[in-house]
């Protein structure tokens, strides 16, 4: 016998912008209701692991406003509405970085309870330098820049916690058997 499932009884939108807030009000089975706030509901993005042809791991570093830092990330972005994720994550790997590769897919993630964003992951292999990053104005402003790690370095930072991106990481190096 499966469980019955909260019903949505209204919804609000707080806010749109570069983040979408909406607010939702919710019957539960036992028939108590909870209001919750969810950002960027119903949506994707995607990130990717890439290596490029002599193993080296190929990140980005920017500035990030809500830590007050910069920090290293995966090359990632948003999954357009209709668009395959697969075809999100080549567009960003060539726009951050400049690479191109072969692409995997590994799996995908929620990746916060109060999110509604499934983050896709992939994994890049032979990745070459085909042309100049072509950034969107935030990348320019937040100084984006690559950088590249060997793999003993990625691992490290990934168990450092200063970095984003951590579940998409071992999951990729999971699926690569690298752990």
């Amino acid at each position: 016998m499966s469980e019955a499932e909260p019903r949505i009884i209204s919804e609000q939108e707080l806010y749109r912008g570069f983040l979408h807030i909406v607010q939702r009000q919710v019957a539960h089975p036992g028939g108590g209701q909870q209001t919750y706030e969810i950002v960027n509901p119903d949506s994707a993005s995607a990130s990717v692991v890439a290596f490029d042809t002599e193993g080296q791991v190929i990140l980005v570093e920017l500035y990030r406003f809500a830590q007050n830092r910069r920090l290293i990330e995966l090359p990632a972005g948003k999954v357009e509405a209709g668009e395959a994720p697969i075809k999100a994550i080549r567009r960003e790997l060539a726009e951050e970085t400049g690479y191109r590769g072969e692409l995997q897919a590994v799996g995908e993630y929620f990746i916060a309870a109060e999110h509604g964003v499934r983050r896709h992951i992939f994994v890049a292999t032979n990745c070459q330098y085909t042309a100049p990053p072509t950034r969107e104005p935030s990348e320019v402003d937040e100084g984006m820049r690559v950088v590249k790690r060997t793999l003993a370095e990625f691992r490290a930072l990934l168990r450092s916690g200063q970095m984003t991106e951590v579940a998409g990481g071992y999951m990729a190096l999971d699926h690569l058997n690298l752990l």
